[in-house]
């Protein structure tokens, strides 16, 4: 997905006086996990609340689905995401 590149407080990136365009497949779904249900007004039901499973006793399987129904619910291909980070991560380790 091509869009806006934020900055990591969420800000526009805007570099020499013009808005940055990059790839934001990671970047929508960072959004997506960080959000609440009831969170986004366009869509009330879309956000994982994923801060409840880290404190309550959440298993693998229930985390991975409830990721995937929510990266799916806003148009995001959770295998994709998961290609793509295993790529940085793989990089990351060669250095």
């Amino acid at each position: 997905m091509k869009g806006l590149i934020l900055t990591t407080d969420g800000d526009l990136n805007v570099i020499s006086k013009h808005l940055t365009i990059g790839d934001t497949l990671l970047q929508d779904a960072s959004i997506v996990l960080q959000l609440k249900q009831g969170e986004l007004k366009e869509d009330p039901l879309l956000g994982p609340n994923l801060l409840r499973l880290l404190r309550g006793k959440a298993n693998k399987n229930e985390t991975e689905r409830l990721v995937k129904i929510h990266l799916s619910r806003a148009g995001i291909s959770y295998e994709e995401v998961k290609s793509k980070l295993e790529i940085i991560l793989n990089n990351h380790e060669d250095k």
